[in-house]
């Protein structure tokens, strides 16, 4: 290179800095250009969702609205009779199970609690899975006695000497809301 001329070197100069610039186009240039053009292809899709967003569609609204209320209206129970309802579908249904049921009245505090959501009942059922299965499968459809809130299924224990060491063991949670007067 030191061979070469003034008229020379300025010759190399443009094809260098071409060849230079195709560089950062490719390391770096090129990048960022793909990242702009998604950003703006990303901003066009937002903006052809928020004109089809059903959240602002009245029609929907109401349907959803609709939705919710009759999921509410399936947890709504007469507090006052909803221990004896519960007991006695309950009951029917395990016996035409084949099934035993354990039933502890839960008793509601004389206090009434503010942050209380709603009222609640534990109930233990006994027999085999395929049983204790079609039970739940019929008490989550039952209305009037609340919704289940939780259930827990539990193997049969081998070292028991009662009559129940070889079922298992369903403890269903009801929960249900008190309805308005």
């Amino acid at each position: 290179m030191n061979k070469l001329n003034y008229r020379q070197r300025n010759k190399l100069l443009l094809p260098l800095a071409a060849f230079g610039l195709l560089l950062c186009w490719f390391f770096a240039f090129s990048k960022t250009f793909d990242a702009i053009c998604l950003h703006h292809s990303f901003e066009q899709e937002a903006a052809g969702l928020a004109q089809n967003d059903l959240s602002f569609n009245p029609v929907h609204a109401q349907k959803k609205l609709n939705a919710l209320n009759e999921i509410i209206k399936a947890y709504r129970v007469n507090p006052e009779q909803w221990h004896n309802d519960i007991w006695l579908k309950v009951s029917a249904i395990a016996g035409a199970r084949n099934v035993s049921i354990d039933y502890t009245l839960t008793q509601p505090s004389i206090e009434r609690d503010s942050t209380a959501v709603g009222i609640n009942q534990s109930l233990h059922f006994y027999g085999g899975y395929v049983e204790l299965v079609k039970l739940m499968d019929t008490l989550e459809r039952m209305p009037g006695i609340g919704k289940v809130s939780a259930v827990q299924m539990k193997a049969p224990l081998k070292d028991l000497l009662s009559e129940r060491k070889d079922k298992c063991v369903l403890k269903v949670d009801f929960k249900g809301i008190e309805r308005e007067k």
